[in-house]
């Protein structure tokens, strides 16, 4: 049986070895990336200005350059080919690169699926990658945010490392621009994102005033949380928009720079007294049914949002993307959130 044991082992191992020199030993070259779409200027982050060693006429020449990153520098293609995207599908979306392969963290999301569509499904980054099948779809490159796998990824494919939540909107664009050699479309559709936010704010200017202050509140099942400017629409409410949170808020949570902050059931109120409330609700495992019950408490129906009528139902699965391409679709899904409540 010991006996056994070994050899299954020894023949798994030469599977995997087998695959791997199978992936090393590709030709990068063989297909051609997906056409562009647009994408406008920004101020670039530091890596998108870091080139290495080699002058661009010789990165041209070699068709690679050095990325500089969380976890090191890291060789990789100037105009990646087959690129597998942990997490940062949106942004590449947006540019026009759709991956070989993708975590299916984000793929259920409505904003998404439609471009989503042909992307082969690598596992979650949380529970397990399936790393044969991102060997089989033979990577040039591997972009992921999760520390605990990067060096598996490594042995794979040139892989770099962004931390979830470095950049925003724009700086994702900017980033991703140069890290696909997608510099003009990076531009172009962040030029474009500007004109649809200026025009997205003079629409939100006839259904929000510019005294009135707006908070995110999110029930989940044993706990709640208020968002700030980065996450939930965050973005599009407080950057993009430009709309004004309370002064709790903004003290506590934007001014601290945090994504969200836990409170305690019995201070939802010094944290939600503003004109409008926008409310997600974490529904599974019993947390529709708390949410519900939160809403019937006295706390809830002393907010002004509540006794006003202002209270929005900020959809989970809309708004919990915060990649590039989500947001830009979050600016329209906004505004026919505020003219539907309003009747």
């Amino acid at each position: 049986m010991k006996a056994t044991l070994r050899y299954r082992l020894l023949i798994a191992g030469a599977l995997i070895a087998l695959l791997l020199l199978a992936a090393c030993g590709k030709d990068n070259g063989t297909e051609a990336s997906p056409s562009a779409t647009s994408s406008a200027e920004t101020s670039v982050p530091a890596s998108a200005a870091a080139s290495g060693s080699e002058t661009p006429s010789a990165e041209q020449e070699s068709g690679k350059r050095i990325y500089e990153h969380a976890m090191g520098s890291t060789e990789i293609p100037t105009h990646p080919q087959r690129v597998i995207s942990i997490q940062y599908t949106g942004a590449m979306l947006a540019l026009g690169v759709k991956p070989v392969g993708a975590d299916d963290e984000w793929s259920v999301y409505p904003l998404l699926k439609e471009e989503w569509a042909g992307i082969e499904d690598v596992g979650d980054p949380w529970t397990g990658l399936n790393l044969e099948k991102i060997i089989s779809l033979q990577p040039d490159l591997i972009v992921t945010h999760v520390e605990q796998t990067y060096e598996q990824l490594a042995k794979i494919a040139p892989t770099i490392f962004i931390p979830w939540l470095k950049y925003d909107v724009r700086g994702q664009i900017a980033e991703f621009g140069d890290i696909l050699g997608k510099q003009e479309e990076a531009a172009q559709w962040l030029a474009d994102f500007d004109a649809k936010v200026e025009a997205t704010k003079l629409k939100a200017a006839e259904l929000i005033g510019p005294d009135e202050t707006v908070a995110i509140v999110n029930l989940r099942p044993t706990n709640q949380f208020i968002y700030g400017n980065s996450a939930m629409g965050g973005y599009v409410i407080y950057q993009a928009l430009g709309l004004k949170a309370p002064e709790t808020i903004q003290r506590d949570v934007i001014d601290q720079k945090l994504a969200m902050l836990e409170i305690s059931e019995e201070v939802i109120g010094d944290y939600a007294s503003a004109d409008h409330v926008f409310l997600s609700v974490l529904e599974a495992d019993g947390g529709k049914e708390r949410a519900e019950e939160i809403k019937k408490s006295g706390l809830w129906a002393k907010l002004p949002a509540v006794q006003n009528n202002r209270v929005h139902d900020l959809d989970w699965d809309t708004y919990f993307t915060t990649d590039p391409l989500s947001t830009l679709k979050q600016l329209d899904a906004f505004i026919e959130l505020l003219e539907r409540d309003r009747g």
